[in-house]
């Protein structure tokens, strides 16, 4: 595996793990009646799709660099 394909799917990974960390604040802000845990899964959630963001951004940019 290259170096480009770990990359990709370490951002995925990662990606996942935001949202459903993010996902998981926001139910369990239900129960909890702190206005942090519900800014700590919009956050994770942003950052989710920041890293999908940047995950396409580098897919299209390494294909002119990287083989």
């Amino acid at each position: 595996m290259s170096i480009k394909g770990f990359h990709l799917i370490f951002i995925t990974i990662a990606a996942l793990f935001c949202a459903g960390l993010g996902i998981w604040a926001l139910f369990i802000n239900e129960k909890d009646t702190s206005n942090a845990m519900t800014a700590f899964g919009v956050i994770t959630l942003l950052a989710s799709i920041i890293l999908i963001v940047y995950g396409f951004h580098f897919r299209r940019k390494s294909k002119d660099i990287i083989v």
